[in-house]
């Protein structure tokens, strides 16, 4: 029996020298709390403090390890929410460790809904491990309602999260004062930043609900961002961002997907371009001149250049080798082709490219006949002829603008009305 009992003990010992050593909260010492910048005192009932409804607790724990400590976590936490189960109030750290007489201050934040009732709160703060026994601190917090508050509830998008380019996306924004004082000018702006288009709205007044049985809510105008029509396809931030009390910002950001819409082509529908006469005869030794007329119907303003590749029997000079076009605006570039005393008789060709980017929106072949002794045409004669057509080519450039405007006018009508 004796034999028995001491193998019993050396299994203990054993035991004792060959188990971890598991480190336990007992081995933490608070050193101080924070909440919005305001340092607390805690005691066993938690000292007590007033929180507007609708701020964020900005939460610091100080905590000094009095030994070496291993997966420790900080919870921050506020029980009694009607619809915790939907937003829990609650933040929580990573495990970290701590060694022995190290400081560390651990950073917690909790937004508070503007639902929360006027009441007192405990916001219980726990420190845990694996397997000791939890440290707990208490704050006391008193929701009090604020002055001014106003929070955007909802916001629509038409045609939805998901539009073409070269569309109009509608934005809608559901707003509500949870404040106690009704705002006035109450600024709506959408925009997305990275297509550089935005809008605007005003709520001339914005009632409180602090005096209402039921929540009451505002809707704004709708507000038309138009997509670029060469927009690239991915996904965008939209930013609503509200003004009220005259400084006063809230600020949301949705995701919205731009896909191809048909609108941008290689050739670049935004900018219409005609040339003329492509074809004409020119003695040996002589110039002749071509006109090409240039218009930006897009909404932005665009860089062109233009390359030549000719042969050795002609030189091409140009009046504008880089042009730059705001929206709406026109220009007319002539390119002079000289040919040489010794050309052949014959057709020839120069290969006009129209660039942009560095990428060749158009190409176009230039034809110039060669003919035999000089020309028929006097230099007078000549620029008749170039007046009539630069007059001819600004027409038709603007009837080929008026065409792309009221046809995409009417795609957008039958696709939104």
């Amino acid at each position: 029996m004796k034999g028995i009992i001491n193998i019993i003990a050396v299994l203990a010992l054993f035991a004792v020298l060959v188990s971890p050593a598991f480190a336990d909260t007992s081995d933490l010492e608070w050193r101080n709390f924070e909440i919005n910048d305001q340092e607390l005192e805690v005691g066993e009932d938690g000292e007590r403090i007033a929180i507007e409804e609708g701020a964020t607790l900005e939460i610091e724990v100080g905590l000094e390890a009095l030994d070496d400590v291993e997966d420790i976590q900080v919870t921050a936490e506020i029980s009694g929410y009607e619809y915790a189960d939907y937003e829990p109030l609650m933040a929580t750290s990573h495990l970290f460790d701590l060694t022995e007489d190290t400081f560390k201050t651990v950073s917690l934040d909790i937004e508070l809904p503007v639902q929360l009732d006027k009441d007192e709160y405990y916001l219980r703060i726990r420190v845990t491990d694996k397997n000791s026994d939890t440290m707990e601190q208490i704050v006391r917090l008193y929701i009090e309602p604020s002055r001014h508050g106003v929070e955007i509830t909802d916001v629509f998008f038409s045609p939805g999260d998901e539009v073409q380019s070269g569309r109009s996306l509608l934005t809608t924004v559901v707003l509500q004062n949870y404040g106690d004082n009704d705002e006035e000018d109450v600024k709506i702006s959408v925009s997305i930043p990275e297509l550089g288009v935005s809008a605007t709205d005003y709520i001339e007044i914005l009632e409180t609900n602090a005096n209402q049985e039921s929540v009451s809510y505002e809707t704004s105008e709708e507000m038309f961002l138009s997509i670029p029509d060469c927009a690239a396809e991915g996904v965008y931030s939209v930013d609503v961002i509200v003004t009220y009390d005259y400084y006063e910002t809230v600020r949301e950001s949705y995701s919205l997907t731009v896909v191809d819409g048909g609108y941008c082509t290689a050739n670049d529908e935004s900018l219409v371009v005609a040339v003329g006469p492509e074809s004409q005869n020119v003695a040996a030794g002589q110039s002749v001149v071509y006109t090409i007329a240039m218009s930006n119907d897009g909404s932005t303003s665009e860089t062109y250049s233009f390359e030549v590749s000719v042969g050795d029997w002609a030189s091409v000079s140009m009046s504008d080798s880089l042009v730059v076009l705001a929206p709406g605006q026109s220009q007319v570039v002539e390119a002079t082709v000289t040919v040489s005393s010794d050309a052949v008789v014959g057709s020839h060709a120069v290969n006009l490219y129209l660039m942009n980017d560095g990428n060749v929106l158009e190409t176009f072949t230039l034809n110039a006949v060669v003919t035999e002794g000089a020309d028929d045409f006097s230099l007078a004669n000549a620029l008749e002829v170039a007046l009539v057509v630069l007059v001819v080519l600004f027409i038709l450039v603007l009837l080929v603008v008026a065409y792309f405007r009221l046809q995409k006018d009417d795609d957008e009508e039958q696709t939104y009305y």
